[in-house]
């Protein structure tokens, strides 16, 4: 089961996690949606990014696949150079390079895509409207009766509105989360 709540502003729901975590409410279960950046959200339960990881694997394989896919067709056609080098760096260099680019900027964008949460199925339950009017929305994920009760105090007291639903919604790295 998911709460939804309307909240009139950014500070104000900031302060709602807040007194949600208190509650014994899990960071992960809080999902909070506003039309600009919030920032004083505690970070501590973040996972590190993997995104410079994910642009250097995906330069080297770039590179890797421009060396194939130069050096191999040239040795296999059995050109004729007049003793010249079939593979040389200059010739190869710029499609090597232009591919190591192309790698990285692929897998960086992709890991990007994923570390941000934008594929994930079954958030569109979660919007309300009232984001794009300037509001924030908390979305609450409660395991049990206990925290349905918790959350929906908390909430009374700092949001405008609040409203249940029991669709299906995702965790934190796209996951199905089943409905209580």
């Amino acid at each position: 089961m998911t709460i939804i709540a309307v909240i009139d502003s950014v500070e104000t729901a900031i302060a709602a996690v807040a007194e949600l975590e208190r509650a014994g409410i899990p960071r992960e279960a809080i999902t909070i949606m506003s039309g600009e950046p919030v920032h004083g959200l505690p970070t501590a339960s973040r996972r590190r990014s993997l995104l410079g990881l994910f642009a250097v694997a995906g330069g080297l394989i770039g590179a890797a696949a421009a060396l194939v896919l130069t050096i191999w067709p040239s040795r296999r056609i059995n050109l004729m150079t007049g003793g010249m080098p079939i593979v040389t760096p200059w010739a190869f260099g710029i499609v090597v390079f232009e591919l190591t680019a192309l790698g990285a900027i692929l897998f960086s964008l992709g890991r990007m895509i994923r570390e941000a949460g934008l594929m994930r199925r079954g958030v569109a339950g979660d919007y309300d409207e009232a984001v794009a009017d300037g509001k924030a929305v908390l979305a609450v994920r409660c395991d049990d009766d206990a925290q349905r009760d918790g959350a929906k105090k908390v909430l009374m007291r700092n949001s405008t509105s609040v409203r249940e639903t029991d669709q299906l919604s995702t965790g934190p790295a796209g996951t199905p989360r089943p409905a209580s």
